[in-house]
């Protein structure tokens, strides 16, 4: 081999090794570019991942929410709802109506008898203030209590609650009040009591204005029937299914009204317990005055406003009668 040859194979060993080593120089280079962009790109991608779940999170709340509010605001109410929907607005719209035509006709009425109404509105507000208006009702009211001293008392059992359903323990409050008002409206108004009051009657009872402090003669006790009333001589329990018929009403005795709304569910309840009592029992006379094509059950004010028209009507048991009970007893008096 000649010495050129020599020369040229050891310069073309060099230019190959300079022709790798360049490559290689590259190739790395290129490897940590793509390692760097991989690295930078990483945190964007990450939070970008982030940000769009959080969005769609959101987004999701959003339409539920509205979706529940739409629900709650649009729920369609039944055919029976919209039925007693209208019918409550039709009694209250005649409601309405009639109290505006009665006030009209009292102004009218007050213009014809030649009234002066401003300068009587004017004279009230004055009573109001000094407090004449209050204590003239007071007299009143001390005038008509004289009596019930004297007169029979009445007393409603409510010891019957655990046998009767809410609806119609919410119906044996309501009882309860208008005992109170037809006493309190009365002109011959007795001293009224409430025996075994508690649980959910007092409950509903207390809702009402001024109950017990302010309402007038008138009693109330969770107290069982002969712990309020103690002579039971002189305790008689009223029951329709008595064998003994009410001839008169004595003023030493205290009645009392079986405080029961069971819509003939509990027949001989009152009955039941007055034995066990050992109290004396007695039925109204409707029979021997009247023809009744309904029940003969009633409801406990009803008992208690015929007790006093009794006394109010110059103890005539018939004129009671038909004063009190309702007009759907289909009722026939007898002739005697």
């Amino acid at each position: 081999m000649s010495k050129a040859d020599i020369v040229e194979k050891s310069n073309g060993g060099q230019d190959n090794e300079e022709s790798n080593q360049s490559n290689t120089n590259v190739t790395d280079s290129l490897q940590s570019k793509k390692e760097n962009d991989q690295t930078n790109k990483s945190p964007t991608t990450a939070s970008t991942t982030t940000t769009a779940t959080t969005i769609s999170t959101t987004a999701t709340t959003t339409i539920l929410s509205c979706n529940t509010e739409g629900d709650e605001a649009e729920k369609p109410m039944s055919k029976s709802q919209q039925k007693k929907r209208k019918r409550y607005e039709k009694l209250m719209a005649i409601k309405k109506r009639r109290k505006q035509q009665d006030k009209d006709a009292k102004i009218a009425k007050a213009k014809a008898e030649g009234r002066d109404l401003d300068a009587e509105r004017k004279l009230q507000e004055e009573r109001t203030k000094s407090g004449e208006g209050r204590r003239k009702r007071e007299e009143r009211w001390q005038e008509r209590m004289k009596s019930a001293d004297t007169c029979f008392k009445i007393c409603v059992d409510c010891s019957f609650e655990d046998q009767m359903t809410p609806k119609e323990i919410g119906s044996l409050s309501n009882q309860v009040r208008y005992c109170y008002a037809a006493n309190k409206s009365s002109h011959n108004p007795v001293h009224l009591s409430v025996s075994s009051l508690s649980g959910t009657t007092y409950d509903n009872l207390t809702k009402v204005c001024g109950f017990p402090d302010q309402w007038r003669a008138f009693t109330c006790s969770d107290k069982p029937l002969l712990e309020l009333h103690s002579e039971k001589s002189n305790v008689v329990y009223l029951t329709s299914d008595s064998d003994y018929t009410l001839e008169h009403l004595d003023d030493t005795k205290t009645y009392v009204i079986g405080g029961i709304v069971d819509r003939n569910r509990l027949k001989g309840l009152t009955t039941t317990k007055a034995k066990e009592l050992g109290i004396t029992t007695a039925r109204l006379p409707i029979d021997q005055y009247l023809h009744l094509c309904a029940t003969k059950v009633l409801t406990c004010n009803h008992v208690f406003e015929i007790l006093l028209k009794y006394r109010e009507l110059d103890n005539d048991w018939k004129a009671a009668l038909l004063d009190v009970l309702p007009a759907r007893k289909d009722i026939t008096g007898i002739s005697k």
